[in-house]
């Protein structure tokens, strides 16, 4: 009998600790990961020591934090997503113009923290932002509700209190009210990576990494700020489709220095030229909308080798150069990284070898 028992336990001890990682990995934490539910980029990330107060800016967004927030020391992360994410959640006639969510860890216990002891302050300025944008919580579920408190708007800033990290947050502007000029430092390309400042007729060129825009005479009448914007590939990537690798991407803005207002068509065409050693005959050049969203664009791009061109009539969207996906052989699943299969065959195996030493000690 006592044989029977050691048998029994050490077959079922066995077979739960080859099981447990599978187990573990498929738990829910009271406090949801939003880089699963929408937000998957970290866009920024700060280390706070205990009671420490900071702040972050990505983009638009830029979140500050009091001191006595938190009693442990933490690590802030300011999560985002595209905004295509979000739009078919949005009410009728509401364009989502940005995003975002927020996830702090204790570093000192390695709990995720839900509630903070002092409200820290988002501060959003973006030109689609008006008087009748309004400031909504995005659920665990995907669904767009409203936030009980109003946020507080001063022309294109909003600014809203934050006490919890159990909702993500949306911005939304009508339809009506969005600029027809898009800004795409706000919308996915935040970052200013080349500027030239062009008089009235001139030409020029911006380049950056393996990116170069060639302008030709005639293409403004009046003197410009020209920018070459570039956001995080990560965050497009999301919105690619199936199968598809985002190599690079880039949006213009185009300022009237003595108006401060964008120019979205040109006179003539400025060519984008983009030289990188993971474009292929393959390859597509995309448009990417003020949504966020990816679509083919009209005419096809040129493609000699690993170089790229495509001419550019407007600064009404954005582009993507995307590259068929490589295959990786025998991955794990991408939802738990856990090869589940061999684990539970594992144990189920030691389950039978316990069977068969509990038979042979009744035989004994």
């Amino acid at each position: 009998m006592e044989l029977r028992r050691l048998a029994f336990a050490a077959a079922f001890i066995a077979a739960a600790g080859f099981l447990s990682p599978a187990v573990a990995s498929a738990q829910t934490a009271t406090v949801p990961d939003f880089t699963q539910l929408g937000f998957s980029m970290v866009a920024a990330s700060t280390n706070l020591a205990a009671g420490a107060g900071g702040s972050l800016h990505f983009g638009s967004i830029t979140v500050q934090i009091p001191q006595g927030a938190f009693t442990d020391p933490v690590t802030f992360d300011l999560l985002q997503g595209p905004v295509s994410n979000f739009q078919s959640a949005a009410p009728s006639g509401e364009n989502v113009v940005t995003d975002f969510a927020l996830r702090v860890l204790d570093t000192k216990t390695q709990q995720p923290v839900s509630t903070f002891l002092k409200p820290v302050m988002v501060t959003v300025t973006q030109n689609d932002i008006s008087s009748s944008s309004m400031y909504d919580n995005v659920t665990q579920t995907g669904r767009i509700v409203a936030n009980p408190v109003a946020a507080t708007i001063n022309g294109d800033v909003l600014t809203h209190p934050i006490t919890a990290d159990l909702v993500g947050w949306v911005v939304l502007s009508p339809s009506s009210a969005v600029p027809a000029v898009p800004d795409f430092t706000q919308h996915g390309f935040p970052n200013v990576v080349a500027t030239t400042d062009l008089a009235a007729g001139a030409a020029g060129s911006v380049q950056y990494g393996g990116i170069s825009i060639n302008i030709p005479q005639g293409t403004f009448s009046q003197a410009v700020k020209f920018q070459l914007l570039h956001g995080p590939v990560k965050t497009l990537q999301s919105a690619a489709p199936a199968g598809q690798t985002v190599e690079t991407d880039f949006a213009l803005r185009v300022i009237n220095p003595g108006t401060g207002q964008l120019i979205g068509a040109f006179l003539k065409p400025v060519t984008a030229t983009i030289t990188q050693n993971g474009i292929g005959t393959a390859s597509m050049y995309d448009n990417v909308t003020p949504m966020g969203m990816i679509v083919p664009n009209p005419m096809p791009a040129t493609i000699k080798g690993d170089v790229l061109t495509h001419p550019i009539t407007a600064a009404a969207v954005g582009w993507v150069v995307l590259s068929q996906a490589p295959t990786v052989p025998a991955a794990t699943t991408p939802t738990t990284g856990v090869p589940v299969l061999p684990i539970v065959g594992i144990g189920a195996a030691l389950i039978v070898a316990g069977v068969v030493l509990v038979r042979h000690a009744r035989k004994a």
